[in-house]
């Protein structure tokens, strides 16, 4: 299965109406603008304590913004297990995906590639260069 790809004009309008804090919409504008990222980044770059973990964080945000877009979340959940090692979903995954090496290995501590997990935002959903 590919990876459903974000209709963006109906992420926008599922983030408007999520009922985002300040604070949730920052972490979502931030990871949208920068495409790359860690926990320790986020933590370090937005100044956010460490508990509870940002990830988890993220999870949340996506899913109150999956529950104004159930089609489409309910596709990346089906996708997100399809691409599990251990056939689990993870709710970031509307908005991210663990980055991969040249060898399509994830860069993640599980495969010995990186010492934290790296994410990197869909291409769909990048504004770096707006």
């Amino acid at each position: 299965m590919d990876r459903p790809i974000t209709p963006i004009e109906e992420f926008e309008r599922a983030l408007d109406k999520a009922g985002l804090t300040k604070e949730e919409y920052e972490l979502i504008d931030y990871i949208r603008y920068t495409s790359v990222f860690t926990q320790p980044s986020l933590i370090k770059d937005l100044k956010r304590p460490s508990k509870p973990p940002l990830l988890s964080v993220l999870c949340q945000i996506c899913r109150k913004i999956g529950s104004e877009m159930p089609d489409h979340f309910k596709k990346v959940i089906e996708w997100s297990i399809e691409i599990s090692d251990h056939d689990t979903k993870w709710d970031a995954h509307l908005i991210c995906a663990e980055a991969l090496s040249i060898d399509k290995i994830p860069l993640s501590p599980s495969h010995g590639t990186t010492l934290f997990d790296v994410l990197v935002v869909h291409k769909e959903l990048f504004l770096g260069f707006d």
